[in-house]
């Protein structure tokens, strides 16, 4: 298979300009939705909105989902209600719900009325009452559920039915009772190969997993890729099956949290839907960036404040302060490593009492091994760039060791704290821990230089 080449954005503006639409109509249904939307994002609004009119419905449906929420904000205020009515009543419903969301309430609310399907207007309106990060805000409301008491002929022939109408590939199919609780799940071999007068009830598999429609969307993720699912159901509290989140939901939810930790441990509080903002929004960007920094300044306060405290003790002493950036920066170091790895190993999941405390000693031996290390390596640069001071040596690698142990275990309650408060962990790796560290970092280093002076009775170093 040949790789395809990309549409250049050149091309589609040069039609556009010459008036060639049959020409134009032809390339531009030709494309793959995901390499046309990356094409798009290159456009210019007139050139966009003059090619998503010549794109066929099912082409223009499948485009609108591929594109990030401000391109489809554009395109949405250049089209009719009778052009979005038909497009998200083409759309699955989950990709339309998406869209929707980028609109005021009362505007979705009222193209959701235009949409001719009783039964797509339920689900978009159902779609719509969960929190979009959620596994509720993310499932399709487009599945396979069979009744436990048909009969395997009959399940057959309502596949064959329903198939149809399904706007995006599923093969599990879920099996509820007469209130529409999922009781099971079924192969479509176990279907073709069973007698057709046996019930379903009696070749479905009651071991299965589900997730409730309020649980966060990234925990949905997790569940789904351990579990080495194609697609994962929905169920409200009762076990009503209301949906299901496909393996491709996932792919999205993923990128999209990455997004989010990346922003968050960087102590900018918006979600990567408003990346793109942070780009060209002033006013956003300056929002987003200055409550953690805000919190940053009043914590390096404090190293300030311990600076300024021990200011005899670095007059006596100005070798030893040329260490303190080394103490600071390796320390902060230690400590993101071990929050980046609490972060990474727990997920969304709380940890418990016991797994909290195993994960807590591990990186403490862990850190007082790097601490060892570490230590010894800024005595011997220490004894290099201050050969008669060899006590110097000794007070900085010490003090190392016990500020990179101490980091560890900052570095790794930090996160759990967080998630036990309710609060993104991700913040604990960014600004705000290494914060915490500078301050703890110059009190330990500065307490032990200023008691081994009291001990040295004033040996100068």
């Amino acid at each position: 298979m040949t790789e395809k080449q990309l549409l250049a954005p050149n091309v589609l503006t040069e039609l556009v300009d010459l008036g060639q639409r049959q020409k134009l109509r032809l390339l531009l249904n030709d494309q793959h939705p995901a390499d046309l939307a990356e094409c798009f994002e290159e456009l210019g609004p007139s050139y966009r909105i003059s090619c998503f009119r010549l794109l066929d419905l099912d082409n223009a449906s499948a485009l609108l989902a591929e594109l990030e929420p401000d391109g489809q904000t554009e395109l949405l205020r250049d089209l009719g209600d009778i052009s979005i009515v038909a497009l998200i009543s083409n759309m699955s419903p989950d990709d339309a719900v998406d869209l929707l969301s980028e609109l005021p309430q009362e505007k979705a609310r009222d193209l959701i009325r235009q949409v001719s399907d009783v039964e797509a207007q339920e689900d978009l309106t159902q779609l719509m009452t969960f929190k979009e990060d959620t596994a509720g805000g993310i499932m399709s409301t487009d599945y396979l559920a069979l009744h436990a008491d048909m009969t395997v002929a009959e399940a057959l022939v309502y596949l064959r039915e329903k198939y149809e109408d399904l706007e995006e590939e599923i093969y599990d199919v879920y099996v509820v009772d007469e209130k529409e609780v999922l009781v099971g799940e079924v192969t479509l071999k176990e279907l073709l190969t069973a007698a057709p007068e046996v019930l379903v009830k009696d070749v479905m598999d009651e071991d299965l997993v589900m997730v409730e429609a309020e649980v966060d969307q990234e925990q949905a993720a997790e569940i789904l890729s351990r579990y080495d699912l194609l697609t994962l159901p929905v169920v409200d509290a009762h076990k009503k099956l209301l949906g299901i989140i496909t393996a491709d939901d996932v792919i999205d939810v993923l990128k999209e949290e990455a997004i989010e930790d990346i922003f968050q441990s960087s102590g900018i509080t918006t979600g990567p839907e408003n990346q793109d903002v942070l780009n060209y929004n002033v006013r956003s960007a300056f929002s987003a960036r200055l409550p953690w920094l805000i919190i940053t300044l009043l914590i390096e306060s404090g190293s300030a404040s311990v600076i300024t405290h021990f200011d005899s003790v670095i007059q006596q002493m100005v070798q030893a302060a040329s260490f303190m950036p080394l103490l600071s920066g390796v320390t902060g170091g230690v400590a993101t490593q071990s929050t980046c790895i609490q972060i990474q190993s727990s997920g969304k999941t709380p940890l418990s009492l016991k797994a909290a405390l195993r994960s807590i000693f591990h990186e403490l031996k862990v850190g007082m091994l790097l601490g060892l290390f570490c230590g010894l390596a800024t005595y011997l640069i220490s004894r290099f760039l201050h050969q008669s001071s060899y006590q110097l040596g000794v007070v900085v690698g010490v003090s190392l060791f016990i500020t990179m142990t101490f980091g560890v275990i900052i570095g790794t309650l930090m996160p759990i704290i967080f998630r036990r408060l309710g609060v993104e962990p991700a913040h604990a790796s960014g600004p705000f821990i290494t914060s915490i560290l500078d301050v703890c970092t110059m009190s330990i280093y500065l307490t032990i230089v200023h008691y081994f002076l009291v001990a040295s009775k004033g040996i100068a170093f």
